[in-house]
């Protein structure tokens, strides 16, 4: 599917007003958004929430998207 060119020019125009670290959090969402169709991604990360969740209540280590991405790949 094309995109039409008025959508790229917002989408570049939306990045050029963010941090460099805003930036690399959209690039893990891009990632994210492109695997996310993949089953076993998606029971990775419903078992790795879960655990988040716990850990969260005890007041340990909440890990990061680009963390779980990092520990998948």
């Amino acid at each position: 599917m094309a995109i039409p060119k008025q959508v790229r020019e917002r989408v570049v125009e939306s990045l050029q007003d963010l941090s460099s670290e805003q930036v690399k959090e959209v690039l893990n969402f891009v990632e994210f958004l492109r695997i996310r169709e993949n089953q076993e991604f998606i029971e990775y990360v419903n078992q790795r929430t879960r655990g988040a969740i716990e850990a969260k209540k005890k007041g340990k280590h909440f890990s990061t998207l680009e963390e779980l991405q990092k520990e998948y790949k």
